[in-house]
């Protein structure tokens, strides 16, 4: 009765000694994640920046954010007086032209007008003087008064050809400026185009920064004037520190938090390595393709954890550690010193290779 008492005093002296200082953690196998932490961004896949190819005051702007717009939709138009002016007149002088080519027109009239009484009189001279060649025959008349004839005769008929040649010549001059001022009206309009600011995609308005009012200066501009984005399909980017560079590749799977929705977690993958450091923020970029199931804004931002291996393990906190790899076990009660192999820290754990196996408790000092 008494070795049993003092037996029991003992272990309970033991585990009183013990707890006070140890704390006992049991190895198991885990899954061992090596993560990168990278923060970002969400933008619209198809997103693009509308600047002006001119300078130039805004006259009127036709459309704002959140609106949806179709590929080559009017946005904005830039003012040029000069160049309005300058199609307005070219366009008169085209439709002068091309209306005195007209069937109906005083030009086309008149000239016809002339050339049909011109070749009347020819036919009649021509008529009277086969006539008199038939009475010069018979010797009824002199060959004099042939001779004026045929000279009256040959006379309008060389007024008849040239008021015909000049005809001729005026319409296809006319048709020769018509060109010109067409070709002249197209490109005067294309550089008149280049003050309107079109959409260059399909999509939703996504910033505005202009005002009616406001002067567009190609060469100081910044800003764009509008941002437009597709966002029926959305990227992410994120932003990783460049010592991590090595680890990074693409197909990774990436896993994303958003503050705007804090009860998700979503799964993605790197689709695209930017092959570029940022040198002011010693960091590079990677796009990773994503299903989101919540409407998104472009420009939300997103924190994320990029995997760069995942396994299954035995692993120990850092603090069971002492020495060269030594580590407390707990056999029949008793503190044994074991040396164990270790492999890689994955945060406050530490991965041991050989030396430990699954239920096995580990003392770590206090």
């Amino acid at each position: 009765m008494v070795a049993v008492s003092l037996l029991i005093l003992g272990v309970f002296l033991y585990f009183k000694f013990f707890k006070e200082d140890y704390q006992v953690y049991e190895v198991k196998v885990l899954p061992l994640v090596k993560a990168v932490y990278a923060t970002g961004y969400i933008k619209a896949y198809n997103e693009v920046e509308v600047k002006s190819r001119v300078a130039g005051y805004l006259v009127k702007v036709y459309k704002d954010v959140g609106e949806i717009v179709k590929k080559g939709e009017l946005l904005a138009e830039l003012e040029n007086k000069p160049l309005e002016r300058k199609i307005e007149e070219v366009r008169t002088e085209l439709e002068n032209l091309q209306e005195k080519l007209s069937p109906q027109s005083y030009f086309i009239k008149s000239f016809k007008e002339k050339i049909a009484a011109k070749r009347e009189r020819v036919e009649e001279l021509k008529y009277r003087l086969q006539r008199r060649k038939k009475l010069y025959e018979k010797g009824l008349i002199s060959r004099e008064e042939i001779f004026n004839l045929e000279k009256q005769y040959n006379a309008q008929l060389k007024e008849l050809l040239a008021l015909e040649l000049e005809f001729k010549e005026n319409v296809k001059e006319i048709k020769r400026k018509i060109k010109v001022l067409k070709a002249t009206l197209n490109r005067l309009e294309e550089e008149l185009e280049q003050y309107k600011i079109r959409s260059p995609i399909g999509g939703v308005i996504l910033k505005r920064n202009v005002e009616v009012g406001d002067y567009v200066n190609t060469f100081m501009e910044t800003k764009p004037l509008f941002v437009i984005g597709d966002l029926r399909k959305l990227k992410t980017i994120l932003e990783i520190d460049e010592e991590y560079s090595y680890l990074v590749r693409p197909g990774q799977k990436v896993y994303i938090t958003i503050d705007s929705v804090p009860e998700r977690v979503y799964e993605g993958r790197i689709v695209k390595i930017y092959k570029k450091v940022n040198e002011k923020k010693k960091s590079f970029e990677v796009e990773v393709e994503a299903d989101y199931d919540v409407e998104l804004l472009s420009g939300t931002t997103v924190e994320a954890n990029i995997i760069i291996s995942e396994k299954l393990g035995i692993a120990i906190p850092k603090e069971a550690i002492f020495e060269e790899n030594k580590v407390r076990v707990i056999e029949k009660g008793k503190i044994v010193e074991r040396v164990v192999k270790l492999g890689e820290t994955y945060g406050d754990m530490v991965e041991v290779l050989e030396g430990l196996q699954n239920g096995e408790k580990v003392a770590i000092e206090k």
